[in-house]
């Protein structure tokens, strides 16, 4: 957690994107969520996917536990949020946006029932030791049918220290073999990532169905 908040900290935030990632704006509608769905984007930063989700009709949910990144979303938006505090965690809401601040292991069971959930930076950012618990979250947070849209990366571990952590796609259907329904939608060759000394890089893109 130290890490993420040095970063924000230090303006180290080369993981944040200045536009809508391509790969869910192509992808996202296999996923048929409909418009007005609550979905899901755990380790939200100040992601502009947010407002794409938003601008598509949907109500969108948000985690982070980095107090910067949150503040820093609504500021950068012009937005002006109701914070409370909710457990162990500060819920700041501005609709259509809704981003609770803390550690997302710390929202308890149930508290959400978001119909669909997005993941492009998240499960790759956390410990491995982690990404069980991770998904089990995924399946409390969610109802029955919920699908999610999961892109990956992918490098020989070995050959750097995360995060970002590599998430093969086996450990990806391994990771949601119970309770959930994957399906590969495609995989990526990122030759312009290799600039960081690894020999290989890609990203997978799946759709994830809650059973």
């Amino acid at each position: 957690m130290t890490f993420w908040h040095d970063r924000w900290k230090n303006q180290l935030t080369g993981w944040h994107r200045a536009e809508y990632n391509d790969l869910m704006v192509k992808h996202w509608p296999a996923l048929n969520a409909p418009e007005g769905s609550e979905v899901l984007v755990p380790l939200c930063g100040k992601s502009l996917d947010m407002l794409w989700l938003a601008e598509q009709g949907y109500s969108v949910v948000g985690m982070d536990m980095v107090e910067q990144a949150v503040q820093t979303f609504f500021t950068e938006n012009q937005l002006s949020p109701e914070s409370t505090q909710f457990g162990k965690l500060i819920k700041h809401s501005s609709p259509p946006f809704t981003i609770f601040q803390g550690d997302v292991f710390d929202l308890e069971a149930g508290t959400l029932q978001a119909d669909a959930w997005y993941d492009r930076a998240a499960m790759v950012a956390i410990p491995p030791s982690t990404r069980e618990a991770y998904v089990q979250q995924i399946r409390q947070q969610t109802k029955a049918g919920a699908v999610g849209l999961l892109i990956t990366f992918t490098y020989p571990q070995h050959e750097m220290d995360g995060p970002p952590f590599s998430l093969t796609d086996e450990h990806v259907f391994s990771l949601f073999s119970q309770g959930f329904e994957v399906e590969r939608l495609e995989v990526i060759d990122l030759e312009d990532e290799k600039d960081r000394g690894l020999t290989s890089v890609g990203s997978s893109v799946f759709k994830i169905t809650r059973l």
